[in-house]
């Protein structure tokens, strides 16, 4: 059965005007679409800098309430008189109380020698060549405070902000400066309440010169980090102003995002600049919808009026074979062959369809398709069958299930046009393999892949009641100690101080093991991508990080010169090897130099990496014990720490693929051993 000839109303127009005519409208129809696609983008961006501009306002007013809070500590112990060092160190020690963020407070004479420090064992230490004393002795008049960028300087090496101010001697002249240092979550608090939270997005605190304080996501990995050149913040600093928008790649994760910067104006206050960014991708989502969907329209219009064009214009050339020589080709096969015309009905069906429906093969022509097809997959079908008579493949796939002699099966269907001599589309010629076991084995698949999606955001939702819900409490409880030492000192003896203290040291000892537990979780899961990484260069900045603990323990570092560059993510490879570097530091022996050895040799997939130390080694007994999470073999009055650094240096090894192990012998050294891929991973 074929159909009929098709009768269009414009037969009487010539070839040429009607592809010319149809060719105008198509054009038309495009020209409209792009414009209008082009209005939508703009106008997206647009909406999106109006809100992230607003969003930074915010954020700087928060940031200018923030430092002058710190101000006015510093013009307090500025002020406060300095003939008394034991009654000046405890008034810092109250007023640095007022915010928990405060790791210390000091004042340093006009020759940088610290004098009087919270922190005592600090005092006599010279910050001479520091930039937060350099920069506050040159400070412009009308500004007090310097904000630094951060400095690995505090007791445990870790990196904090320092913020200083001048002090002046009675002839006004420069007498040295007052200071705190700030943890890095002092502003990353207000920066992670302001941004969207979507991947990509973050909001950072920089200073004059492109130093990054902080940052949010990943504080850790970007602090101190310059971004003065090629960035949104070199665009802001270019235009000038206090306020501007950018659509620019970011310096820090190269992603295309659209940018608001402020930067503080306020006479007293040091100009510091924030900046808030979306990615591009996230603002043009809903325009990149849409303009999917115009196009898309447009698109089916323009095929809709070029295939009617030339089912006007010219008669389409058509492969007719013989019909015998076809039957006994198609006969052989064991897929299932049938053809049906345009209105559905079968003309052919070799042996293997009839047969799989229980059929013959005469009782199986001039039925519809629709009476082998299970109802619930008819539009789908149909909807191939459609696309195999479209241009430009005239062809089409589509897995339907059947009614067959053992019930409903999967069939995965490939049709394709058949035309007849004067090049018209006829009949659809369908061939199917019966895939029911495919289509079980991917539904359990998929199944197991749900089941691995709610796990992640579990362990997500986990990370944020860490993060947030966990941490709060403490803080509270650190608070209404301090609150309570204050108010009832004079009524507490001796043990109701030592009470406190307890209580106050537990509750630092669970935020931090709470902070430990967050980073442990985050190990391959918030990270940079996998990469080209030197080692070398991994080891200079972990070298960096840890430059004050280095000097303090007198460790002697040796890394062995043309290290491999292997394949990995750059910000926990500097994570590994600061670990374990602070490690060897920390389980140091007290009666001899500490000697740090860094090496790599090649191994049978990739590279075999060592940290050798000569500390005071561990017993066989441990070996593996000391890479599970909160393992400790000392004391805290022994050593300080919540014994995590180990199973994150564990669980980073293992997310690129390889293993860490320890070979030690007590009281002469141990050296921990790690592999690494040089080449990326195939994928299966």
């Amino acid at each position: 059965m074929t159909a009929g000839p098709i009768l269009l109303p414009y037969t009487g127009l010539r070839p040429l005007g009607i592809w010319g005519f149809s060719i105008g409208l198509a054009l038309l129809l495009i020209g409209l679409t792009t414009f209008q696609i082009q209005s939508g983008h703009e106008r997206a961006v647009r909406t999106a800098s109006a809100n992230l501009a607003d969003t930074a306002r915010i954020t700087e007013e928060q940031v200018r309430g923030s430092l002058r809070v710190v101000r006015l500590m510093l013009r307090a112990i500025a002020e406060a008189p300095r003939n008394d060092t034991q009654a000046l160190r405890r008034y810092m020690a109250t007023r640095a109380k007022i915010v928990p963020e405060i790791r210390q407070a000091l004042v340093a004479n006009a020759q940088g020698v610290v004098t009087i420090a919270t922190a005592p064992q600090i005092e006599g230490t010279d910050v001479g060549e520091y930039v937060f004393f350099r920069e506050a002795r040159v400070l412009p008049a009308g500004r007090d405070i310097y904000v630094a960028k951060p400095l690995p300087i505090g007791l445990d090496g870790s990196l904090v902000i320092l913020i200083s101010m001048p002090l002046t001697g009675p002839d006004g002249r420069f007498d040295g400066i007052a200071a705190v240092s700030l943890e890095l979550g002092f502003f990353q608090a207000l920066l992670k309440s302001v941004h969207s939270g979507e991947d990509g997005a973050g909001a950072l605190l920089a200073t004059p010169d492109g130093d990054i304080i902080t940052r949010d996501p990943e504080p850790e990995v970007f602090a101190g980090k310059n971004i003065a050149k090629g960035s949104a913040f070199a665009q802001h600093r270019d235009k000038g102003g206090a306020a501007n928008t950018f659509v620019h790649v970011a310096a820090t994760d190269g992603i295309e995002k659209v940018f608001a910067i402020r930067t503080l104006t306020e006479p007293a206050m040091p100009p510091l600049v924030v900046i808030v960014a979306r990615p591009l991708n996230g603002v043009l989502a809903d325009w990149r919808t849409e303009a999917l969907t115009m196009a898309g329209v447009v698109g089916a219009l323009v095929l809709t009026i070029l295939g009617l064009t030339g089912l006007a214009s010219r008669h389409l050339i058509a492969m007719m074979a013989s019909e015998e020589r076809y039957r006994g080709l198609i006969e052989t096969q064991n897929d299932l062959v049938v053809r049906f015309t345009l209105d559905e009905r079968v003309v052919f069906a070799n042996e293997a369809f009839a047969r799989a429906h229980g059929r013959d093969v005469a009782n199986a022509i001039g039925m519809s398709w629709r009476d082998f097809v299970y109802e619930e997959d008819h539009d789908a079908t149909a909807q191939a069958i459609a696309e195999v008579t479209r241009p430009p493949a005239f062809r089409a796939t589509v897995e339907s299930r059947m009614r067959m002699e053992g019930g409903l099966r999967w069939v995965s269907w490939e049709g394709a046009a058949i035309r007849d001599m004067s090049g018209r589309i006829i009949e659809v010629q369908a061939v199917g393999r019966d895939i029911t076991d495919w289509v079980e084995n991917r539904e359990r698949q998929s199944s197991l892949l749900r089941e691995l999606d709610s796990s992640n955001r579990e362990l997500e939702q986990f990370a944020y009641v860490a993060s947030h819900d966990l941490r709060e409490p403490l803080r509270m409880i650190t608070s209404y100690l301090s609150l309570l030492e204050r108010r009832y000192a004079a009524s507490l003896n001796e043990d109701g101080h030592q009470f406190l203290d307890f209580a106050r040291d537990g509750a630092k000892r669970m935020d931090m093991m709470v902070l430990d537990l967050l980073e442990f979780s985050r190990v391959g899961r918030v990270r940079d991508a996998l990469g080209e990484v030197s080692l070398a260069e991994v080891i200079s900045i972990a070298e960096e990080n840890l430059r004050l603990r280095l000097v303090e323990s007198g460790a002697t570092l040796s890394i062995a010169p043309d290290l491999p560059v292997v394949i990995g993510s750059h910000g926990e490879l500097i994570r590994l090897m600061q670990n374990l570097i602070g490690n060897a530091v920390k389980y140091r022996q007290p009666d001899r130099p500490l000697m740090v050895t860094i090496s790599a040799e090649r191994s049978e997939s990739g590279w075999t990496c060592t940290v050798a130390d000569n500390g005071i080694g561990i017993a066989p007994d441990y070996f593996e014990r000391i890479f599970d999470i909160f393992q400790r073999l000392h004391s805290r009055s022994e050593y300080e720490g919540t014994g995590i650094g180990l199973a994150v240096c564990r669980k980073i090894v293992e997310h690129h693929g390889g293993r860490i192990w320890v070979e030690s012998e007590p009281g002469v050294g141990s050296r921990f051993r790690f592999t690494l891929a040089d080449q990326p991973a195939q994928s299966s």
